[in-house]
């Protein structure tokens, strides 16, 4: 019985608009209880606040509670979901920075920067692996701390609870196709193969239409910020190239590196924009906190980052599996990749867990790139996992957007500098 679960992370500025989705989907739900977790008390205490609010409000049929001790936190409960962020918003202007000093795209997930928080996620993760493997063994540990792919690599295939990895960056890529073709909030279907942030969709519908042949030129939605304007326009072109397909969003950065490098060195990076609003959002956490009847506006992280987490817990509970997008071992479900390869792919899941469908096949000229991009996953979730050195530069090594070990030296050298006691495996 899914009953209770806890959010690792829980004190973050998406806490809120997960757990508010969770709340107002209260009664299709088994949840009976919230725990939130995190290691910063004063952020954690607001959010607490907040979301106790937001469930009484709602008829009080969600206990919440919050704790900064991670053992009290996992101690018999049922879910487990992993949304922490090691080192915080400091680590993540290193992750955007450092590359771009050597000319590659800074961004959190993808190249060097999702490299250096693999390194502070992979051994965080596996500390909750193994408190949920101690204090709740038959739980189930979903993880949504990025990179998701190394991440649930690292995890799967240990001893203790089962994991699977989410992203709702597929909903986000199929959302945004469908608003620039003038159909903003139609239902959307489709096909997937890849690995997390290197996706390819197939068989796409919109509206139970075939997506047919795209235009020549599609604006992008209004409400995409700069980069991710550079980032459709980008994956437009992909699918011009590739008929029959639209391209993750993030693929972009392999084809046209300079483009992000150039847009970061004229704009400043991501994190520096999320910075300059981040205690906004707490302000606005507090003031709900206040209202007779609350109203939570602003969040960070899209509507999908909660529906995501309702769809999952209302599957682990239904007899019949429902059909999500989600990062697991591929397990057969796609020849393009090892079997022991984390992959993101659509699977059926329920009560009895996991049920994998036959994925297509990837465009025959995309497969170098994600054969790269698989064995740099594989070898970084093993070398985050440990100290070795000389493991972590072939592992960078191996990025695409990275390619030798020079260069792959170079960046670790000044991480370990720059990152000092946030990563330890360096000092």
């Amino acid at each position: 019985m899914i009953e209770t679960l806890t959010i690792i992370g829980g004190g973050s500025a998406y806490a809120p608009g997960l757990c508010n989705a969770l709340i107002e989907h209260a009664a299709a739900l088994p949840l009976r209880a919230i725990r939130l977790h995190d290691i910063d008390d004063d952020h954690l205490a607001i959010v607490a606040a907040l979301v106790r609010h937001l469930a009484a409000h709602h008829g009080g049929r969600l206990e919440v509670t919050a704790t900064g001790d991670l053992v009290e936190a996992v101690r018999g409960t049922d879910v487990v979901l992993n949304s922490m962020r090691p080192g915080g918003f400091a680590c993540r202007q290193l992750d955007e920075t450092i590359p771009v000093e050597l000319g590659i795209p800074g961004q959190e997930t993808v190249g060097p920067g999702g490299f250096f928080f693999a390194l502070r996620s992979v051994p965080a993760a596996l500390a909750v692996h193994a408190a949920v493997a101690a204090h709740a063994p038959d739980a189930i540990l979903l993880n949504y701390t990025n990179p998701t792919n190394i991440v649930t690599q690292a995890l799967a295939g240990r001893p203790g609870p089962r994991v699977i990895g989410l992203c709702d960056q597929s909903d986000e890529d199929l959302g945004a196709l469908a608003a620039a073709l003038g159909q903003p909030g139609a239902a959307y279907d489709f096909r997937c193969v890849g690995l997390n942030h290197a996706t390819w969709y197939a068989d796409v519908t919109i509206a139970g239409a075939p997506l047919g042949a795209l235009p020549a030129t599609l604006p992008p939605p209004d409400d995409l910020d700069e980069e991710h304007r550079i980032r459709f326009a980008l994956s437009l072109e992909l699918a011009h190239r590739h008929p029959g397909w639209w391209p993750n969003s993030y693929l972009p950065y392999y084809g046209a590196p300079a483009r992000f490098v150039a847009h970061t060195r004229a704009v400043g990076t991501r994190t520096q924009a999320i910075l300059a609003g981040l205690e906004r959002y707490y302000d606005h956490f507090r003031e709900v906190t206040r209202q007779a009847a609350p109203r939570l506006l602003h969040h960070r992280g899209s509507a999908g980052f909660g529906d995501l987490a309702v769809r999952v817990i209302a599957a682990l509970a239904s007899p019949t599996p429902h059909r999500l997008v989600l990062n697991v071992v591929n397990q057969g479900a796609t020849a393009s990749f090892d079997d022991a390869t984390v992959v993101e792919a659509a699977v059926g899941l329920g009560v009895d867990g996991v049920t994998r469908a036959p994925c297509p096949t990837p465009p025959a000229d995309a497969v170098p790139l994600l054969r790269q991009l698989e064995r740099y996953q594989r070898l970084t979730a093993v070398a985050a996992a440990g100290t070795d050195r000389q493991a972590m530069i072939e592992a960078l090594a191996a990025n695409p957007l990275v390619a030798d070990v020079a260069t792959a030296g170079a960046l670790i050298e000044r991480a370990r500098d720059a990152y000092g006691d946030h990563l330890p495996a360096l000092r």
